[in-house]
């Protein structure tokens, strides 16, 4: 008993090795489909029986020929049910399908304002930035608009910080005077 079970299951073994290709023989091919048919339809009956499951199986030959079973009165009373079925799974894959490019989308407008955001902000602060620079070149050149006034405050009094000397024959100073002459004489 044992080298008889060692046999079959190596010859088990090489069935499993085999490739199924289509048998190129029509006679043997026929043959094949006719006990493979009854072994299919076999086990269909069995599993209708056993599991009390609706079975329905079609199977058409190359000639076009029709085998059916179906544990139920007839094929075309499983067929609703299927169809049925499937329009429910593709209903339900494509509401998932949805929401997953709902999601998509969500994410492709989130990444779409938080970049409009930090462009927007990039662009404020550099515009800030440049505001800032303005500011403290126009207060630079203010404090040094001041301390030339202080200087040449300074050079018409004459350094003492008083009154500024009077040259001998210049008349009065009463506020409109041209520095470029009172410089030149100094």
């Amino acid at each position: 008993m044992s080298a008889r079970s060692t046999a079959s299951a190596s010859e088990k073994m090489e069935e499993v090795k085999k490739k199924i290709r289509r048998i190129e023989n029509p006679a043997a091919r026929q043959v094949t489909f006719s006990k493979r048919r009854r072994s299919l339809l076999k086990k269909a009956q069995e599993l209708a029986v056993l599991c009390d499951a609706s079975v329905g199986l079609v199977a058409i030959t190359e000639s076009g020929k029709v085998h059916e079973f179906s544990s139920t009165g007839s094929v075309k009373d499983i067929f609703p049910k299927y169809n049925d079925h499937s329009m429910k799974v593709e209903k339900h894959f494509d509401v998932k399908r949805l929401e997953s490019e709902n999601a998509n989308d969500r994410n492709v407008t989130s990444n779409i304002r938080d970049k409009a955001l930090e462009e927007l902000t990039s662009s404020e602060l550099g515009r800030i930035q440049g505001l800032l620079q303005s500011v403290r070149r126009t207060k630079s050149l203010m404090e040094e608009n001041k301390k030339l006034k202080e200087e040449m405050a300074e050079m018409l009094t004459g350094g003492s910080g008083g009154q500024p000397d009077a040259e001998p024959n210049s008349p009065e100073d009463d506020g409109s005077f041209d520095v470029t002459l009172r410089l030149g004489y100094l």
